[in-house]
């Protein structure tokens, strides 16, 4: 566990300067915010990493982290549960849809498809495998955007000053943060790790879904482009 807090540390610092430079203010209630963004990211970590760390706590013999994923959605819903400063449409976490950004909301993930559809034709052939594909159809998308594009961005709209909605520190920062938990790793050895192309792909990725979120008022699109994209391109490379 100790790699693990190392290695979002890590990550926190990378990003750190981003933070710094576009903080609204200084003042406590700021910090607070900024404090409640940092605990909950290094607590969705810990969750999502909880049955590696701990074997007695993997509840399933799958071989996708389906303990690590319920537990971090469990620990998403605690953090709102006992942090109620803000309401749950602060985050993002509404079914209701700005109406006059559904047709492009639809059209986004549409478009977004079609590119995973085109990079999983292009990836190695996969077996065929039912739990991946279930696996893929429903955890990643529901734990990480109500981390990311939730909770984490809904903080950092909270602290962080903006122009526009295309150079939106929050936006960035969340997307950078998504990029490194799929590219920068710290391994068993503590040696730092990097792979470019997965980090590039999350963080446009995140950039876009960001910004489908903030547009929308809401994660729904974000969390159906995210579920589809992989479970649908999954499906493809097992071909």
């Amino acid at each position: 566990m100790i790699r693990v807090i190392a290695e979002n540390f890590l990550q926190f610092v990378i990003v750190s300067p981003i933070i710094i430079i576009f903080m609204k203010n200084r003042n406590p209630e700021t910090l607070k915010i900024l404090g409640s963004f940092v605990v909950f990211y290094l607590l969705n970590a810990i969750l999502l990493n909880l049955p590696f760390a701990y074997p007695e706590t993997k509840i399933s013999n799958g071989n996708w982290n389906w303990p690590g994923k319920l537990y971090a959605v469990l620990g998403s819903l605690i953090f709102l549960s006992i942090y109620r400063k803000f309401p749950l449409s602060d985050y993002f976490l509404t079914f209701k849809q700005e109406k006059k950004f559904i047709y492009t909301g639809v059209g986004i993930i549409v478009l977004l498809l079609l590119i995973h559809c085109v990079y999983a034709y292009l990836s190695p052939v996969k077996k065929f495998d039912l739990e991946t594909l279930l696996f893929q159809f429903s955890m990643p998308g529901i734990d990480e955007e109500i981390a990311y594009r939730g909770i984490m961005l809904g903080l950092l709209l909270k602290v962080l000053k903006s122009k526009n909605i295309f150079l939106n520190p929050a936006i960035w920062t969340t997307s950078l943060l998504f990029g490194m938990a799929h590219g920068l790793f710290i391994t068993e050895n503590f040696e730092l790790v990097f792979h470019l192309i997965p980090f590039l792909w999350a963080s446009c990725y995140g950039l876009i879904l960001g910004w489908i979120t903030i547009k929308s008022g809401s994660i729904l699109f974000a969390l159906i482009s995210h579920n589809l994209g992989n479970g649908v391109g999954m499906l493809i490379k097992m071909q």
